[in-house]
């Protein structure tokens, strides 16, 4: 197998990289973070360039981690070697003595990622492959199932989400099982619906085709409205990315400008409905959500930018160096028992009530918040993409397992092109989760992926039973 020159490139960084380690403690260096910082550009600038040559299209998973991951872990440090304080400087640094080891570290990591993602390079088609579903699939089916889980979904979270207040700690036990559901199901349903498409499509052909759909349309828009007016910007935001990227495969692909566009309007919206959204109704004044966050950003007590709350998770990074394992020994995978076991509805609160494990262990972000907050919890501290692998593992797995990740990537994606029905589902998780897997763990993407395909294996059968004539 030849190996891509840019291959030599990474390998030869990492291997610089491990000369000039930090000590794990040791005082807060501006030259050092800014030259971390400057490789960090140059690594990310010739992945960018290199890739460019092979793949058109910038709507992709690898893209969108990279900017989530320059965020993260880069923002923070970058500003503060020029000088530039965080907002909260308490609330950030945590340990500020292991800010250079966690910035070293930072640039490590997504170096191995790269290295592991290049030696794929070479095999990735630089044309889409239109994948079109072969199987028999009853979209009236789909849809009321669609209509089945949303109602499911309303019933279970109670009136809370209704009032548009952001508090799933009040959503019924079942409210987050019927959530993963209704997401995957429109996942599926808008890979049916863009599958039969024809390429090059007008965005006024595509709102006909919509328009004839009735039922799905209506189902998608009542979720995003639903979720818009209560502040939870996840699921929006998972939703457009995969409605972007699926148009970018069937119908055209999108250009670097419509990225950078789309980036900066999706974080000034997003922003606002972070700043507007509430825990309590109580809280609210007559203004709407939009209006309130709104009145939030312009008087600008809450946040400096509009990339602050997405990189403020690179503290769990430094409580993770801080404490583990001076403090606390690895976890040793305890915290993915939960992960591995929670596809099967209440199953991961069986297991740890059965293993008798501590609830700071059900998972990484209880672990950290259990850290910050002991027993009194008043609001989830979340993790952080190195911080989870880090706390379980130990620094040089972390390092490995993000070589792993790298080449999962890549081979993900040559898949893909290549044809596989398989990994476009694997990829459209991959797409819709690139942003927050940066502040939470690689697995989050195990359990929408495993609906992804249990779902879609209903619905092929379903249709095989029904006789449909209706392919997608």
């Amino acid at each position: 197998m030849r190996v891509p020159a840019i291959s030599f490139f990474y390998f030869f960084s990492i291997l610089l990289l491990l000369v000039i380690k930090p000590n794990r403690f040791e005082e807060f260096s501006h030259l050092f973070n800014l030259v971390l910082s400057l490789v960090f550009a140059v690594l990310l600038l010739s992945f960018l360039i290199a890739h460019r040559r092979v793949e058109k299209n910038w709507l992709r998973f690898d893209v969108i981690f990279l900017i989530g991951y320059a965020i993260v872990h880069m923002q923070i440090p970058f500003l503060a070697s020029i000088g530039i304080e965080p907002l909260k400087p308490n609330f950030i640094w945590l340990n500020k003595d292991v800010v250079n080891f966690a910035t070293w570290m930072s640039v490590v990591a997504i170096n191995f990622w790269m290295f592991g993602y290049s030696l794929i390079f070479n095999k990735i088609g630089s044309e889409n492959f239109k994948i079109r579903c072969s199987s028999r699939v009853d979209i009236k089916f789909v849809d009321i199932f669609l209509i089945i889980l949303f109602l499911g979904f309303l019933a279970t979270a109670g009136g809370t989400i209704l009032k548009g207040v952001y508090n799933v700690s009040a959503w019924g036990s079942g409210a987050t099982h019927f959530l993963l559901l209704l997401k995957v199901a429109i996942y599926l349903r808008l890979f049916y619906f863009f599958s039969r498409i024809p390429e090059g499509t007008t965005i006024k052909g595509i709102i006909i085709q919509a328009k004839s759909q009735m039922i799905f349309s209506m189902v998608l828009l009542l979720f995003l409205v639903l979720f818009m007016f209560s502040g939870s910007r996840g699921e929006i935001l998972r939703v457009l990315l995969l409605v972007a990227f699926l148009y970018s495969v069937y119908v055209k692909k999108l250009s670097s400008r419509f990225l950078i566009v789309s980036i900066t309007v999706g974080m000034i919206l997003f922003t606002i409905m972070g700043l507007g959204r509430s825990r309590e109704a109580a809280d609210f004044s007559q203004a709407n959500l939009f209006e309130r966050g709104y009145e939030a950003l312009i008087e600008g007590e809450k946040r400096a930018n509009l990339t602050d709350e997405l990189a403020s998770s690179v503290r769990i990074q430094y409580r993770a160096l801080d404490v583990v394992p001076k403090e606390h020994p690895y976890l040793l995978g305890v915290t993915y028992i939960g992960t591995i076991v929670g596809v099967v509805p209440f199953a991961s609160g069986l297991v740890v009530e059965a293993l008798g494990m501590p609830y700071q262990y059900l998972s990484t972000a209880t672990f950290f918040t259990y850290l910050g907050q002991g027993s009194n919890i008043t609001y989830g501290e979340g993790s952080e993409i190195l911080a989870d692998l880090y706390v379980n593992f130990g620094l040089h797995p972390t390092f490995l397992i993000m070589l792993f990740f790298g080449l999962i990537s890549a081979v993900c994606l040559r898949n893909l092109k290549n044809g596989s029905r398989n990994y476009m589902f694997i990829y459209s998780i991959l797409v819709v989760s690139a942003l927050v897997i940066n502040r939470d763990s690689i697995f989050i993407v195990y359990k929408d992926i495993f609906y992804m395909f249990f779902l879609n294996l209903i619905f092929v059968n379903i249709g095989r039973l029904l006789g449909s004539k209706v392919k997608s």
